[in-house]
């Protein structure tokens, strides 16, 4: 997921001292953990496996067209999968409760829909009750008392408001808040993070399937958790998605020096954090399809720096039309088998479902390293057809949790590197 605007700007530095300070005080942590739950396969398990594939892909596409290693006692959160929605569960309040929201690179600031809510989308779990809980509180304003200098927050009736929109429709209204942050050890205890700055949503619409509440910010600026965690996450994180055919099955997420991805096999690739925006940008230079490989040549001529978002709050590869073309080229060239169209009208390039279908295979050819994708990162498998995995959009271009499943995925905002490594997510 990414807002329409570029997120939030660096926080004054009297902010920044507060937080950081606070959270230091709070736990002396080298890292944690959580866990990543799939959200259709987790709370229905009568689903198929081609109807999660299709819902993920759905989604997916809907939103690029609206755009037009771990220590004893490190802390730990579970996250769900729902369409290839990957949802963590974190606490909140005092007493604590269960808030599930998306885990997204392409977001910053976190949210949840909170009592009272004048319009609220249908979730799983009850509406956080800011009433109900003795640590809430509010951010005031004025004058003299500027709200965080944070793009989508504005001083309003002595109170700090968000308004935050989405590319695929979601958007969130309401009041900047504060909270105990909550979260568990992998040594049975808790940590704990108070102070944790969120916006509570009192006028929302989202499409997370009746699961989620919200968005959980793992972008590079200000608001996001990793910032806000300060020295806990030492502005690092990792995750581990699991794989479409492993329905039902956790995922984690790792913050702090343990999160760190190394040995045999890791590719690091750099990041370009864009001035209008903090989020994870890479260079692609080509894919390579098979035995041919495709630059990634933009609207001037060149291969253009930092030309694709690590994104995972959406499935799909999210690729310019012409390029996406001379990749549905190759692919075709490559596969010696007619093309059949698919009925849910989703993917361009399908096949007939077979067993001898012999598909090239496709690397991803970053600045910084070549990672190669196994199958299941490209194709999936829609009823009795087998498709190419990648969506079109000339301006949401993106690197989506599709292609990044079954992999290590290490982000660094200090050495500003991203790194993925081949692994059994299971085994994580």
């Amino acid at each position: 997921m990414a807002t329409y605007t570029a997120s939030y700007y660096f926080l004054d530095s009297i902010l920044i001292f507060f937080i950081l300070t606070t959270f230091s005080a709070a736990q002396n942590i080298s890292g944690f953990t959580a866990n990543l739950y799939q959200r259709d396969a987790f709370y229905n398990s009568n689903l198929s496996q081609t109807e999660i594939i299709r819902r993920a892909v759905a989604r997916s596409i809907w939103r690029a067209n609206m755009s037009s290693s771990i220590t004893p006692n490190s802390p730990t959160a579970d996250i769900i999968r729902h369409t290839n929605m990957f949802f963590m569960k974190i606490r909140f309040g005092t007493p604590p409760v269960d808030i599930l929201a998306v885990a997204d690179t392409g977001s910053d600031l976190s949210w949840t829909q909170c009592l009272p809510c004048t319009r609220c989308f249908p979730q799983h779990q009850p509406l956080f009750n800011t009433r109900a809980s003795s640590s809430y509180g509010t951010i005031q304003c004025g004058p003299h008392r500027p709200c965080p200098p944070w793009n989508h927050v504005r001083c309003l009736n002595g109170l700090c408001h968000h308004n935050i929109r989405y590319v695929d429709g979601t958007y969130t209204r309401g009041l900047l808040s504060t909270e105990t942050l909550r979260m568990d050890s992998t040594a049975h205890s808790t940590v704990q993070i108070p102070n944790y700055i969120f916006a509570c949503g009192m006028d929302n619409m989202g499409r997370f399937g009746g699961i989620g509440s919200g968005v959980i910010g793992l972008g590079a600026g200000p608001g996001s958790i990793v910032t806000q965690l300060g020295q806990l996450s030492g502005r690092k994180f990792s995750y581990c998605l699991m794989p479409l055919d492993l329905p039902g099955r956790v995922s984690h997420i790792h913050f702090g020096d343990r999160a760190a991805v190394r040995g045999p096999g890791t590719i690091t690739v750099p990041l370009v954090l864009r001035r209008q925006g903090n989020f994870y940008h890479v260079t692609l230079e080509a894919f390579t399809v098979g035995r041919t490989r495709i630059p990634f040549i933009g609207h001037l001529g060149t291969i253009e720096q930092g030309n694709i978002m690590i994104d995972s709050g959406s499935t799909l590869l999210s690729l310019p039309r012409h390029f996406y073309m001379q990749i549905k080229q190759a692919v075709i060239m490559q596969t010696h088998a007619p093309e059949v169209p698919n009925h849910s009208r989703l993917l361009e390039l399908c096949f007939r479902k077979d067993r001898s279908l012999q598909l090239p295979r496709i690397v991803a050819n970053f600045r910084g390293g070549n990672v190669p994708l196994k199958r299941f990162n490209t194709y999936v498998t829609l009823g009795s057809a087998t498709c190419l995995a990648f969506g079109v959009s000339e301006s949401f271009i993106a690197y989506g949790s599709l292609a990044q499943q079954d992999f290590l995925v290490g982000f660094d905002q200090n050495a500003r590197t991203v790194s993925f490594k081949p692994f059994q997510c299971s085994h994580a």
